[in-house]
């Protein structure tokens, strides 16, 4: 009997592991018109499905409103993210307002308390007895079957004298040029959805901010620019975003996590590791209101019985692989640390 449970239990850990995502370079040297192209060529058989799906995340009255905002934005990205965007436009055969759509998804979106949970995260940042900063992720998505077969992980390097060197990394999807999961040699970041209201605050911040923040460039901007945790945080608490989120950092250092709950204007609330708290769960909900959110109370618990002292890579992905912190809606799973950087690529589980 006991061997029977085994192989059950064997059976559908392997049916819902899908495995490790594909790894690309995206060369920063190269112009942007061309970095993505290999991406895009790897991927061009997903795109009639993507494109059949991907635009049911926004109800359908408020598609053209959608578009319409997309192709506008493109007009005031920075050169280079506005340029990458039409390279792979070209290179995909698709329209430049559905790229930049899909590249604002999170954006354009708006997410109720009934329904947050279709684009939903647990992201952790912790600290073990010995100062190592560790950041768990689990990213949930209501059409994770499409995303699945996209998702990858890319190495974006830069020329440093003789060598190309790895700038900053992150996962993310075929037909995105933004990260909402990424780390450089100084911090890592992740971004969860949080409630934002009714679409229209979204789209009156898209035209009061020139359409320049999107929360996915924001976090791709500061990974390639920013050299410290510090300035990190400075910046993504100031900045003026389209939408609400949480946005989770973990530094080299000890003491350096953090969660950053963010209204469109500024940070709502900043709390940080001390001496007191080892460790931060972040899911979806603001963490100085009560909530039942059984993801949340399940790493908590997790995380306390393991101690400071028992916090390891093996015990984060412990927590990130048990129900309902991984979920029917998991679409990945990883483990970031700055000190580490090659820990992702180890650590990155695409789950079916």
């Amino acid at each position: 009997m006991r061997l029977a449970v085994f192989l059950f239990l064997l059976f559908f850990v392997c049916l819902c592991f899908a495995g490790h995502p594909k790894r690309y370079v995206v060369d920063l040297d190269l112009p942007a018109s061309e970095r993505w192209n290999e991406v895009v060529h790897d991927h061009l058989d997903a795109i009639p499905e993507f494109m059949r799906v991907a635009p049911s995340v926004v109800p359908k009255h408020l598609l053209p409103i959608a578009f319409f905002v997309a192709q506008q934005l493109n007009r005031f990205f920075p050169d280079e993210y506005a340029e990458e965007v039409r390279g792979i436009a070209r290179a995909s055969g698709l329209p430049v307002g559905f790229i930049v759509s899909m590249n604002i998804l999170y954006d354009i979106a708006a997410f109720d308390r009934k329904h947050i949970l279709q684009m939903g995260c647990t992201s952790i940042v912790a600290e073990n007895d010995d100062g190592l900063i560790l950041h768990g992720r689990n990213l949930d998505y209501g059409i994770g079957d499409l995303l699945k077969n996209i998702t990858i992980l890319v190495d974006f390097v830069r020329s440093q004298g003789q060598e190309k060197k790895i700038a900053y990394s992150g996962v993310t999807f075929a037909l995105s040029t933004t990260l909402l999961t990424g780390q450089n040699d100084a911090f890592s970041l992740s971004l969860n959805a949080r409630y934002s209201g009714p679409y229209i605050y979204n789209i009156f911040m898209e035209f009061f901010t020139h359409f320049r923040t999107p929360v996915g460039f924001l976090l791709r901007e500061v990974l390639s620019s920013s050299k410290t945790y510090s300035e990190a945080v400075d910046i993504l608490s100031s900045r003026h975003l389209f939408s609400p989120s949480y946005i989770i950092i973990g530094g080299r250092k000890k003491g350096e996590g953090a969660i950053i709950s963010r209204d469109r204007w500024r940070a709502a609330d900043l709390i940080k590791l001390d001496e007191d708290r080892w460790f931060l769960v972040e899911t979806n909900f603001d963490h100085w209101r009560k909530d039942m959110d059984k993801r949340r109370i399940t790493a908590v618990k997790m995380l306390k019985a393991a101690g400071r002292y028992g916090l390891n890579v093996d015990t984060m992905l412990k927590v990130l692989h048990t129900f309902p912190v991984k979920n029917n809606l998991t679409l990945f799973t990883t483990v970031m640390s700055a000190r580490y950087p090659s820990l992702i690529k180890k650590t990155t589980f695409i789950w079916s």
